[in-house]
């Protein structure tokens, strides 16, 4: 393996060097940050464990430590655990206190996903404390699935802890069930003549006509089905929009594209634990999306939908 350092997104995933100790021990001295990790705190022998890290070959069995950058700062670290077959691997990561809730750690851990599967491992584990809820949420954001809990499993700082796990197939990165969960955006125009939008965005702006809800998709509703009268869909280059037709005051749609039901499943978990409402769950419609609707505080509709589930 080759090519560090690389550039993700806000971060650098880069190979440790000597002028990271003080950085290093710093964060991973701090209480916070070594709560649900199996380190004390302070951390003894700083200087050498930065020496052995960046000694180190990546990609050899055994544990290999990437140092994540931001700002031209160290803000943490990624570690990756290969085995000796190099074909199943074991994550961890870390990000100092002060640069966490940044999107840090996703785009780190992403990368070094990326990697790893590019060297031919076919399945990538994790765990964590199960009171570590950022850390399990951060694994399902990236596509993996929670595989167990061992109840009362570790001996931690003087008590013991439950561990979540949680696996990730290299089929399943590479299929889009991966990385962000979101990927799009259709903004739902709510019209008074859908007709005559019709019309102006397609014979006017130059947009195509995708299709109408009149048309064939017409055929999956039932008489026990809501259904918005009127709705089609036009899209110009990377931009699509919703058309629908509804009378009087109303408030705007927005949808939200997801790759796979998974992902579906896993943004209605985290939303739902942190306490969003929820107006519809997720459930395969009769049109063939599969699909959750929630509302903004000002009563504005979203839609996340994705295939459905196979």
């Amino acid at each position: 393996m080759s090519g560090l350092p690389v550039l993700a997104g806000q971060v650098v995933v880069r190979r440790f060097t000597p002028a990271d100790v003080a950085d290093f021990a710093a964060y991973r001295s701090d209480p916070e940050v070594a709560r649900y990790q199996g380190w004390d705190t302070p951390v003894p022998d700083a200087e050498r464990l930065v020496s052995e890290f960046a000694a180190a070959e990546e990609g050899e069995p055994g544990w290999f430590q990437y140092a994540v950058e931001a700002g031209g700062e160290l803000v943490g670290d990624v570690g990756v655990c290969l085995a000796d077959n190099r074909m199943q691997a074991e994550v961890g990561f870390t990000i100092a206190r002060a640069h966490q809730r940044r999107g840090y750690a996703t785009e780190a851990v992403r990368c070094v996903l990326d990697r790893v599967f590019a060297a031919g491992v076919r399945r990538v584990s994790a765990e964590c404390d199960a009171r570590n809820t950022a850390s399990a949420h951060l694994l399902e954001r990236l596509g993996f699935s929670p595989e167990g809990l061992r109840r009362r499993h570790t001996w931690l700082k003087g008590e013991w802890t439950d561990d979540l796990l949680f696996g990730l197939l290299a089929e399943d990165w590479t299929s889009g069930a991966s990385g962000p969960a979101i990927f799009a955006c259709r903004p739902n125009l709510l019209v008074a003549d859908v007709v005559a939008s019709l019309g102006f965005y397609a014979d006017e702006l130059g947009f195509d006509v995708g299709w109408r809800w009149s048309d064939r998709q017409a055929r999956f509703l039932h008489d026990g089905e809501p259904h918005e009268p009127g709705t089609a869909l036009v899209a110009r280059d990377r931009v699509q929009l919703m058309l629908t037709q509804v009378p009087g005051p109303h408030t705007t749609r927005l949808h939200l594209d997801v790759h796979t039901a998974a992902q579906v499943d896993r943004l209605f978990r985290e939303w739902r634990e942190r306490g969003v409402d929820i107006a519809e769950p997720p459930v395969v419609r009769p049109w063939g999306m599969y699909e959750m609707r929630l509302h903004d505080p000002d009563g504005n509709v979203l839609r996340v939908s994705s295939p459905p589930a196979s």
